[in-house]
């Protein structure tokens, strides 16, 4: 008892996140022992952590509904309030478990349904007073049922009266309900009279912004839809501070203690490049060529990344650096993921450097003469190493590494990248190349401790793709197949793309070799390959190497073939059940035709027997936008609109998992204000405290931030 007087005391006079965090929830009334287990799992530990867990939803009590009232044929969300009368489990023949709850609210009767093992009648008895709250179904005889709703129980309707205007529901934590949640939160916010605000009176002013602790109180126990949102903006606000301080503080900790070559680059080495080069760079990859002529100056290591659409000309952009640092007498490496793409790459660069006496050497583990390219590697001659894995074995030791680049960044671990960062003492220079389209929302968030460089311009004369969707009806399967005979009689090759590689019990989805057996009847004059995940990578990439020389018409695959390899004569891309794949997904697929002179064409097949009507709404919005739209970042921008950014983006990368109320699809402008505070700033011991806390509130940053 002394102690937690102690803490109260303690609560009052320092107010700030860092010493809540030093509570333990265990201080608070209604958390026992298993309760405590239970948060603990969930990484709640401290009051700091307990007002931190947002309600996902709240349900306005002003709005609830009178069984009476619930109209037939509703198809919006509803909250009603009444009493268990009766608890009923029944187990189907398969063996499917359905508890049924009975509720009376004195104007009529309602069904509750939970499908599954989820043990409702464990949590809830009868005569429990309880908010059921979800889409309802009325039958013809007036009973109103509910499917899976969300349900909580109140112990009396005066505890109902204490929750407000608006009732918070929270994330899903076995063993402990969302009353107990709400109470535990509610003792929190008692006990803190005023919370230490990082932000001044005059800033919050300006930026129409509530206070910290009214932000909490508020985001819990709103009185009314305004205040939420406000509520939501502070702490939004506050987590896009976060990020900028920890971003800030690794670009500094970057600059300060690596070093790297400074490069003797001046403003006619771009003017030298582009008059031997074949062709006229856009006036975009001139600009990125000049943001990395500018890093490859400093002598602190570059930290790029180079972002373009397919097709939008990254190569010539990176080939300008490799120049630069050739000129400088210095190695570079490039690591690709595969070896039919580092053979690319190398091919590439041969062509755009061919007017350069430079050396290109090409280190994969089928590489014969290693010791060759070994020795070249050791001596530290200016030359350019491309290739794999490989790369980063422990018996490869560059020694005059100016500049590192990596292609499709995702592809490769953090540990895995960092083996080519470190080069006789020195930090080479690094650019990483990416033809996946970052929304610049997500990019501001996700790489705010990369310098970002974006292509966004193609270059001139690239004939547009062709896009069709077709319907998975017989008459349009014929249409699809009828195309692929134009194309082939043209000597083009083809792609076929599926989801997945076996078929699976009650699915639709056509599996890579059933379509392969079909095309291999439907086409049995050509040669139709197939292609999957599933194959030895040696195997995977023979069978790309046939590919790309003309060996193989037809090449049904599952999505291996996203990312990279560029074969010019390939002109049709046929996508089997596309509502199936994400919108990035389709985009990157459909760039993988269209690379050489002939016109292009890709085609959006929806799953045998459906229309398109007939597949989600999701599934509808991704195949209208791949259809109308051709650029890639106003896709990226669009699937996070129908996905949000959790899938888009992954929710591990640069400590966005971190991010519990702050929203990369709707929070936009507050990101953008955010970073335009922080960067204000100049109170050097409030930017202490913001580090401070934004460690503390960030544990997962510290995991990723190594990531580039």
């Amino acid at each position: 008892m002394i102690l937690n007087l102690f803490r109260y005391c303690l609560i009052v006079m320092e107010r700030s996140l860092s010493y809540l965090s030093e509570i333990s929830v265990s201080e608070l009334k209604g958390f026992g022992e298993k309760r405590i287990n239970s948060l603990k799992k969930h990484g709640i530990n401290s009051v700091t952590d307990l007002i931190r867990i947002f309600p996902r939803k709240h349900y306005d009590r002003s709005k609830i509904m009178n069984l009476s009232e619930v109209p037939p044929n509703i198809e919006k969300e509803i909250t009603i309030f009444g009493k268990i009368t009766d608890i009923s489990v029944f187990t189907t023949k398969t063996r499917l478990r359905i508890t049924t709850l009975t509720i009376n609210d004195e104007t009529g009767i309602a069904r509750a349904k939970w499908f599954g093992p989820q043990y409702i009648e464990s949590r809830f008895k009868k005569d429990d007073i309880v908010a059921v709250a979800g889409v309802p179904d009325v039958k013809k005889t007036g009973t109103v049922e509910f499917k899976n709703p969300v349900i909580e129980s109140f112990s009396s309707e005066q505890d109902l009266s204490e929750t407000g205007s608006f009732i918070s529901f929270y994330p899903k934590i076995d063993g402990v309900p969302n009353k107990v949640l709400r109470n535990g939160i509610k003792q929190a916010l008692e006990r803190i009279p005023e919370l230490k605000d990082i932000i001044p009176d005059k800033d919050r002013n300006k930026f129409s912004l509530y206070t910290r602790l009214d932000s909490y109180q508020k985001i819990h126990f709103p009185e009314s839809f305004e205040e939420y949102k406000l509520a939501k903006k502070r702490l939004a606000f506050d987590e896009f501070i976060y990020l900028q301080s920890l971003f800030s503080h690794s670009k500094d900790i970057y600059k300060t203690e690596q070093k790297s070559y400074s490069m003797k680059i001046d403003s006619s080495l771009l003017k030298s490049f582009e008059s031997k080069i074949p062709f006229s760079l856009t006036n975009s990859q001139k600009s990125c060529i000049k943001e990395i002529f500018e890093d490859l100056s400093s002598n602190y290591p570059m930290k790029r990344l180079l972002q373009g659409d397919v097709g939008s000309g990254k190569t010539i952009v990176a080939a300008a650096g490799v120049y630069a640092a050739i000129e400088n007498g210095k190695q570079v490496a490039l690591m690709a993921p595969t070896e039919v793409l580092a053979e690319q790459h190398l091919n590439s660069f041969e062509k755009y450097l061919n007017f350069l006496d430079i050396e290109m050497y090409i280190l994969t583990s089928s590489v014969k003469d290693r010791k060759s390219v070994m020795k070249v590697i050791e001596n530290g001659d200016p030359a350019l190493i491309i290739g794999t894995h490989a790369l980063i074995q422990e018996n490869v030791k560059f020694n005059n590494l100016g500049l590192a680049i990596i292609d499709e960044q995702q592809r490769f671990g953090v540990e895995q990248r960092k083996k080519l960062m470190i080069s006789d003492g020195l930090t080479p220079h690094q650019l990483v190349m990416t033809a996946t389209p970052i929304p610049r929302t997500t990019a501001l968030a996700i790489y705010g401790d990369l310098e970002l460089s974006i292509i966004n311009e193609m270059p001139p004369g690239r004939k547009k793709i062709n896009s069709k969707v077709l319907a998975g009806g017989k008459r349009e399967s014929n249409e699809v197949f009828n195309i692929a005979r134009e194309h082939l009689e043209k000597k083009s090759q083809i792609f076929v793309v599926c989801p997945y590689i076996e078929e699976s019990e009650n699915s639709d989805i056509k599996a890579a070799e059933k379509v392969y057996e079909l095309y291999k009847s439907e086409f049995n004059k050509y040669n139709v390959e197939l292609l999957h995940g599933k194959m030895k990578a040696d195997e995977k990439e023979n069978k790309m190497l046939k590919m790309k020389n003309g060996e193989i018409d037809i090449m049904v695959s599952t999505v291996v073939i996203e990312v990279g390899i560029d074969i010019t004569n390939a002109t049709l891309m046929i996508i089997e059940s596309a509502e199936r794949f994400g919108l990035n997904q389709l985009h990157q697929l459909r760039g993988r035709v269209g690379r050489g002179d002939k016109q292009s064409e890709c085609i959006f097949h929806i799953t045998e027997g459906k229309s398109f009507s007939k597949i989600t709404k999701d599934g509808q919005e991704r195949l209208n936008a791949i259809e109308q739209n051709d650029d890639g970042f106003k896709l990226s921008e669009l699937d996070l609109q129908i996905r949000g950014e959790g899938k888009v983006t992954g929710t591990s990368q640069s400590g966005l998992s971190d991010l519990k109320i702050a929203n990369l699809r709707t929070d936009y402008e507050i990101l953008e204000t955010s970073k335009e505070y922080f960067l204000s700033m100049e109170d050097e011991e409030i930017k202490s405290e913001l580090f401070l806390e934004a460690n503390l509130l960030f544990p997962n940053f510290g995991k990723t931030k190594d990531s580039t």
